[in-house]
């Protein structure tokens, strides 16, 4: 079992999870020092995203955990092993890293925007929660480049579980449709925008922190200023001359100012909605100035537009290297294909042009030495292929030779033995002669097999074909059968349906492929009766059903013999039963090992002749 496999689905959960700590802790290290905060109002913030990401991981957790739950019996098959996966299932798993990573990062991103804006806490006023909010997305979405990396390797090493022909199959849709020369573009144009996006937001949201905690301090000096210099009472004829209009104009500037009668010590106190409030002791009570902390925004115009830039341009040199890369796998991938062609196997072609990627070129490397390979190995085949023929041709030739050598005597034998069969004889003689000519027939009949088996495999056995009657050819089997069984305690009954239909057969192999199965069938006997019986097929054809004693296990692997132990035995038998049962399938029937009636059978399909 891979365990790899088996256990996926609980990795991914654990990646998401350990992706979700591993990004609030990154915020809580790096938003103090980015976005100069301190104070309550770096603690409160944190604490805020801090939450609205770790909720967010939580509904990613339980969704991705939901989503894969459809995919467990595909992912247990494929660890054990089997086959029991289907095409598409595989497709949905080659879709599912980008679903898990969606199913993540946007409810982290959606969380952390809520949790920031709409929920956040009365001491963190908008402008700094939007910035967080940033931050934060920066951050998920940097976390979300290797997890994905991690998701795709983790779903490959799954799918090169599945079979070869299911995955063809997955690949071939994905061609038609299209979707592996999109997916190469998107992925190559995500890969170079991604990080440059996320570099140049970073990049300004520090500059805009730096530019409101600039802006923070010349408003606060500027507070101190106008409590000290405008709302000091000056001596002079008239008491608190010019302080109303001080206050209009400091109002007019976003500094509510006001003078007390009392004496306080300075401070600095941050309200609601980041409003400052700094009082400044006077030489004749104190001095209340309160304004926004800052006009500055989350991101000036001028940092928007330089970010744009350089992401547009980063997706013109993405585009650029995604259609290179396209162009690069679609001649890999045309060389692969074209591995084993006549074109590639004569050496006539160069596989793989140079290509622009390491990565391809190592491919086009490999393609060009499997090519290489692919030569060698085809001229070593062509070469098989020919002392094949040759050895086909000089068996033919020797069994050719050989069959003309011993059947002019074998026949002048059986020609004698049938003209002394006419002379008078005693009963020990005449024994004697049935002998001779039973066994000179099983002769005959293993040098026609011989012959025909190397006609069979040379693909020059030619069939006579004529009408033929279903009665007549059982009949001649059973007899044929009995000479080749050379069995006289077992009588062969042959029997049939009526109105069977006519056959176009061969009239002389055909009765000799029955007369074999008979023959196998007769071997296994020990006095009683064989029954041999021709029935009707209701779709068209005749059926010839040949009863066995007993249930054998061997006849289909005689039949179709294993190599290692067709070598060892049977070997007269199998080239015997093998040629039947090609001389069957010439005729376009069919050899089946079944039941006739509850008894042990071999099934002879023969097609019905059109016409008749």
């Amino acid at each position: 079992m891979n365990r790899a496999a088996a256990r996926l689905i609980t990795r991914v959960l654990g990646w998401q999870f350990a992706f979700t700590v591993g990004s609030i802790g990154l915020l809580a290290a790096l938003a103090p020092h980015f976005l100069l905060l301190s104070g309550p109002v770096a603690t409160e913030g944190i604490e805020t995203l801090s939450v609205g990401i770790a909720a967010g991981g939580a509904l990613g957790i339980v969704r991705s955990g939901w989503r894969l739950r459809r995919l467990r019996f595909a992912l247990r098959a494929l660890a054990v092993g089997s086959s029991a996966v289907e095409s598409h299932e595989l497709l949905e798993m080659s879709e599912e890293p980008k679903q898990v990573l969606a199913g993540w990062s946007v409810p982290s991103l959606l969380c952390a925007l809520v949790s920031t804006t709409l929920f956040r806490p009365k001491l963190l006023d908008l402008t700094t929660g939007v910035t967080l909010c940033l931050l934060g997305a920066v951050i998920v979405a940097a976390a979300a480049l290797p997890l994905f990396g991690l998701l795709r390797s983790a779903f490959s090493q799954a799918l090169e579980l599945a079979p070869p022909d299911k995955m063809r199959d997955v690949v071939e849709d994905a061609e038609k449709r299209g979707l592996i020369v999109e997916r190469v573009s998107r992925r190559m144009i995500a890969a170079v925008t991604m990080p440059v996006a996320f570099l140049a937001l970073g990049s300004a949201l520090i500059v805009g922190a730096h530019l409101r905690r600039a802006d923070e301090r010349s408003r606060e000096e500027t507070a101190r200023v106008l409590a000290r210099a405008a709302l000091e009472e000056r001596p002079g004829p008239v008491a608190r001359a010019g302080l109303e209009a001080a206050i209009e104009q400091g109002r007019a500037l976003g500094f509510d100012a006001s003078v007390r009668d009392y004496r306080q010590g300075y401070a600095v106190t941050r309200g609601e909605d980041g409003i400052v409030t700094v009082v400044t002791p006077l030489d004749d009570g104190s001095a209340e100035v309160r304004f926004l902390g800052t006009t500055e925004g989350v991101l000036g115009l001028a940092f928007v537009g330089v970010a744009l830039m350089m992401t547009a341009l980063a997706g013109y040199l993405g585009t650029m290297l995604g259609t290179a890369l396209g162009r690069d796998l679609r001649a890999a991938t045309r060389d692969v294909r074209d591995l084993g062609t006549e074109a590639v196997l004569s050496g006539g072609t160069r596989v793989v042009r140079a290509a622009r990627f390491r990565m391809v070129a190592r491919l086009g490397r490999a393609i060009e030495q499997l090519a290489a390979r692919f030569r060698i190995f085809a001229k070593a085949q062509e070469r098989s292929i020919d002392a094949r023929q040759a050895a086909a041709r000089m068996r033919g030739l020797f069994f050719a030779s050989v069959s003309h050598d011993l059947k002019s005597p074998l026949n002048a034998i059986l020609g004698f033995t049938e003209l002394v069969r006419h002379t008078q004889l005693s009963p020990g003689q005449a024994e004697s002669l049935e002998l001779i000519d039973r066994r000179g027939r099983e002769l005959l009949a293993l040098i026609e097999t011989i012959l025909d088996a190397a006609r069979v495999e040379a693909g020059q056995l030619s069939l006579l074909l004529d009408a033929a009657e279903v009665p007549a050819l059982l009949e001649e089997a059973a007899m044929k059968g009995r000479d080749l069984a050379s069995s006289t305690e077992t009588a062969v009954v042959p029997s049939w349906d009526p109105d069977l239909p006519f056959v176009r057969v061969d009239p002389v192999r055909i009765p000799r492929a029955l007369a074999t199965f008979v023959a196998h069938a007769l071997r296994r006997t020990t006095g009683g009766e064989l029954h041999v019986h021709g029935s009707a097929v209701p779709g068209g054809g005749v059926r010839i059903d040949i009863e066995l004693p007993r249930p054998d296990p061997d006849l289909e692997a005689l039949l179709k013999p294993n190599p290692r132990r067709a070598e060892t035995q049977h070997r007269g038998l199998a080239l015997g039963l093998r040629l039947a049962r090609s001389v069957v399938e010439l005729h376009g029937g069919t050899v089946e090992i079944g039941e006739r009636g509850g008894v042990p059978a071999v099934s002879v399909l023969l097609p019905e002749m059109p016409g008749l």
